[in-house]
């Protein structure tokens, strides 16, 4: 009960609106009760998941789709976006139908789960089945727990105010504005500077929701794990916003027809599809379905790839040599940045233009200050940090005495203060 009046609480900061959303979870929680019940009809179990996927669809149409269609008139009112709740009410109700869990008999509890607060805003989305299950036991927090869980909190912060924010108020959002008052070379490094970013703010708070739902006694997925380190496509979207991309493969690309007879063309629209949809969830734009369409057509090619190697024997191979990683390492980086313009700038001309200036090779960098220069260098080494290290530093910090942990976290806040005291932008992700 505290912690369903701690979730309605933070609904209702964003608007008395959100107040309503129980209702729905309740009418999910009734169609998993349905669900769940043994012997079920084949017919009556496909109208009750139907029903969920037209309720939580709907929802995320009519809070993404009224705001663009009415502008500002329906703007204020849906402040907070219901992508992620939507994400997690329908992985419970299509695990039912699929009876890979067992429904929820109790109403508190999963509503509880349902619009568990640290998640709801921007993710990480966690299964709610597996989520339900850690609130059937008691509650626990070691030592080891809670100094991991105020260590994310900290870090995430640190990404977020003093990283991201600098990168886009100082560089980034100037540059994607007026493209063609900067050189090529600064347009580059805008595009670089948005991917670190991103990267910083995204996983910032994903860190701070992990945090605060460990001090909570609960764990939720990660969501990062070095992604612009990775080898391929596909290993990038292994470690980029792993809880949605493991979403969208699970109950999305997995339930396509493909045929094995045909599948580099099957396997390929699955693919191509899967990511235009993605691309569409992020807003109903040319730039994000053009965003989506790169990605799915990326992914298709190195599936095909994938098959020219197998037909040639060359499956055995686990991975290539280390200058063959790092090649591949740097191609997709730069294939992710390029799409990156297309993701963050306002429309297709503005993306068209940042493009023509870098094309035009012009190298100035009189708008790239020396602490700029600094801070980029520095969140592309601390991007590089393995997650190991991390790991062993939690552990380090709860063998400390508590105050030290203590002065630490207040030295945290006191940098935080004097360097970003000035307040933040909003998390770029709970606008999805």
């Amino acid at each position: 009960m505290v912690l369903l009046l701690a979730n309605l609480f933070f609904l209702a900061k964003f608007g008395l609106i959100y107040l309503l959303l129980p209702l729905a979870a309740t009418a999910d929680f009734a169609f998993g009760r349905g669900l769940g019940k043994p012997n079920g009809s084949p017919g009556y179990r496909r109208t009750l998941v139907s029903l969920s996927l037209l309720l939580n669809i709907g929802l995320l149409v009519a809070f993404k789709g009224l705001p663009l269609l009415q502008g500002d008139r329906w703007g204020w009112l849906f402040t907070l976006s219901l992508s992620f709740y939507c994400f997690q009410s329908i992985s419970y109700t299509i695990d039912l139908y699929r009876e890979d869990s067992q429904a929820e008999p109790s109403l508190l509890t999963y509503l509880s789960a349902a619009l568990f607060f640290p998640v709801i805003l921007a993710g990480p989305i966690p299964r709610t089945a597996k989520l339900l299950r850690q609130w059937a036991k008691p509650f626990a927090l070691n030592q080891e727990e809670a100094a991991a869980a105020l260590l994310l909190i900290g870090t995430g912060l640190v990404k977020k105010l003093l990283i991201a924010d600098y990168l886009a108020d100082n560089f980034v959002n100037r540059v994607f504005d007026t493209p063609t008052l900067y050189s090529g070379a600064e347009n580059l490094l805008a595009v670089y500077g948005y991917a670190l970013q991103l990267f910083f703010d995204f996983s910032g708070y994903s860190d701070i929701a992990i945090g605060a739902a460990l001090l909570l006694g609960f764990t939720v997925p990660e969501n990062f794990r070095t992604p612009y380190l990775a080898i391929n496509l596909q290993d990038f979207w292994k470690r980029w916003h792993i809880s949605f991309s493991s979403w969208l493969t699970d109950y999305l690309f997995e339930s396509l027809p493909k045929s094995r007879r045909f599948p580099p063309i099957t396997y390929g629209y699955a693919f191509v599809l899967t990511f235009l949809l993605g691309g569409l969830w992020h807003g109903l734009t040319l730039n994000f379905l053009l965003w989506g369409a790169l990605h799915g057509f990326g992914l298709w090619c190195f599936y095909l790839l994938t098959l020219w190697r197998r037909s040639r024997g060359a499956a055995s191979r686990r991975q290539g040599s280390v200058a063959g990683n790092i090649a591949g390492a740097l191609l997709t980086f730069h294939f992710v940045c390029f799409t990156w313009i297309f993701f963050r700038a306002q429309d297709l001309t503005t993306a068209k233009l940042m493009l023509q200036q870098i094309a035009s090779h012009t190298a100035g960098v009189e708008n790239v200050t020396p602490l700029l220069a600094v801070v980029l260098v520095l969140a592309a080494l601390l991007h590089c940090i393995p997650n190991q290290w991390f790991t062993a530093c939690a552990r380090f910090s709860a063998r400390m005495p508590f105050w030290v942990q203590g002065a630490a976290l207040a030295g945290v806040v006191l940098v935080i203060q004097a360097l970003a005291g000035h307040g933040s932008a909003g998390f770029v992700y709970g606008n999805f």
